[in-house]
């Protein structure tokens, strides 16, 4: 065991932490989201979330096969713009909860749809777990 942990390469700790890091994050965006107007957020705060959000998926995206799909870094950044420009109020004839939960959807849809893309030979944890069971 100790071993085989040796051959993973850290590139492989880093998206294991962002996946959980992700995993805890969606977790407690539901309660956080119906507790925000008893906490009355600044709007620094709520960018700061959107930053974080985007970074953490990102992170999660690049360190994955998704990466080298660009449909899927597409809907990613897509969302990320979209999420971006109703924060900024650009989008306002259209109400920010629609437009800021379309553009958090197609970041965590583009997220969902790299983690499916994962398969034996992908990706290096992948291949290595793939040639443990056949041992």
């Amino acid at each position: 065991m100790k071993d085989s942990l040796a051959v993973i390469p850290s590139s492989t700790y880093l998206a294991a932490c962002a996946a959980a890091w992700c995993g805890l994050h969606c977790a407690l965006t539901p309660f956080l989201a119906v507790a925000a107007p008893a906490l009355a957020l600044s709007e620094g705060v709520e960018r700061a979330l959107w930053a974080g959000t985007v970074l953490l998926g990102a992170v999660m995206l690049v360190m994955g096969p998704a990466r080298k799909n660009a449909a899927l870094v597409l809907a990613f950044v897509g969302g990320a713009v979209l999420w971006a420009a109703s924060l900024a109020g650009w989008l306002h004839p259209l109400p920010e909860n629609a437009t800021s939960a379309a553009g958090s959807l197609a970041l965590a849809g583009a997220l969902v749809q790299g983690a499916r893309v994962c398969q034996a030979g992908a990706c290096p944890a992948c291949a290595d777990e793939e040639h443990a069971d056949r041992s």
